[in-house]
């Protein structure tokens, strides 16, 4: 199970042969994860404000994160992990969590859950279920989705509040089952969603489950997420509210995720997967096959340079272009890297381990 957002080793007509599309995503995906991270560390938005710019970097920052959990589970439907070895992996995945937690002081407490923690739970529950998507994965993901919604209409307190050091919290073992299943930054709670949808894309795509077929229902669901988009960007700017923000008081929240969030992060996902399917833009396949690596390596040059933005005043221009730069770094890096080092990585790291289970 390689991780690069799934960690499943990825297998077609071959057990050898990958899917270059699929390592292209994974490669967009962990690229906006380090992108969203570079942002959240140099700040470059002092405090919300409707730019075009603000809106770029947190809409493309804010689908990082759905599209690395779609390919997680669009990847855990595709392995034949033993029990043991599904076990491993969990606590792989949550050691490198609260490794990114102890290089990342600035960002997380030591026992804070995130994205790799999610990964960990979902490796133990998801394929659980698999016989049920195999028969009506269709049926399964909609039901899920409605009654995710439903708790989110009569219930958003169950999510918590948008206040980051209360997400962060990991002093206490309640406050850490707390944020791992409801209040944490990715909690089971809605963040299962985009993974049952992955292994949706797994169970009914084309391709050998690794396209996105262009029907007529993914092109109605497409259009009304757009429209949906639109139509609450304009009811926000007439009422003069925020339409998306990581924590602030908007439409579109990511902390937490709220409804309308998930609409949009869903459209955002189809989209992205759609057109890197269509492309298949070779210069992300190697970011891709080594995303894990790169997603626990990149938050340790975050911390060393996490002052540089006051220690020499950066502008929101200057803080922006940064961010890009360092985001942009990682592609020819890992190529470089995959090139002379192949075994010394993580996913190499992770594999060798596995096949001794």
């Amino acid at each position: 199970m390689q991780f690069s957002t799934s960690s499943q080793s990825v297998d077609t007509m071959t057990q050898t042969q990958r899917i270059q599309h699929i390592d292209s995503l994974r490669g967009v995906a962990v690229l906006l994860m380090v992108m969203v991270h570079a942002a959240a560390t140099w700040n470059p938005f002092h405090s919300p404000q409707p730019s075009v710019l603000a809106y770029i970097i947190s809409g493309l920052g804010g689908l990082a994160a759905p599209l690395f959990v779609t390919l997680f589970g669009w990847g855990i439907f595709r392995s034949n992990l033993t029990w043991r070895q599904r076990v491993f992996h969990s606590l792989f995945l949550f050691t490198m969590q609260i490794l990114v937690n102890v290089t990342s002081p600035h960002l997380f407490e030591t026992f804070t859950p995130g994205v790799l923690s999610l990964m960990g739970l979902l490796t133990l529950i998801l394929p659980s279920f698999k016989s049920q998507f195999t028969a009506r994965s269709i049926t399964t993901f909609v039901s899920l989705t409605t009654f995710v919604f439903f708790i989110q209409f009569f219930n958003p307190e169950i999510q918590g509040t948008g206040n980051w050091t209360e997400r962060i919290e990991g002093n206490s073992l309640s406050s850490v089952v707390s944020n791992l299943l409801f209040t944490g930054t990715y909690p089971l709670f809605p963040w299962i969603l985009f993974a049952v949808f992955g292994a949706v894309i797994s169970m009914r795509g084309s391709n050998y489950g690794a396209n996105i077929s262009l029907i007529q229902p993914i092109k109605y669901s497409i259009a009304c997420g757009l429209l949906f988009c639109l139509g609450s960007f304009y009811v926000s700017s007439r009422m003069d509210v925020l339409w998306a923000h990581p924590t602030s008081a908007a439409t579109l929240t990511f902390f937490p995720a709220n409804t309308a969030f998930i609409i949009a992060a869903f459209t955002g996902v189809v989209l992205i997967w759609l057109f890197v399917q269509s492309m298949v833009p070779l210069i992300l396949k190697s970011s891709g096959q080594m995303s894990l690596t790169i997603y626990v390596v990149h938050f340790i040059p975050l911390t060393f340079m996490r002052d540089f933005e006051v220690t020499y005043q950066w502008s929101l221009t200057a803080s922006s272009i940064v961010v890009v730069c360092y985001t942009l770094i990682w592609m020819p890096l890992a190529a470089t890297w995959l090139k002379r080092y192949p075994k010394v990585t993580l996913e190499a790291l992770l594999k060798g381990i596995r096949k001794s289970l």
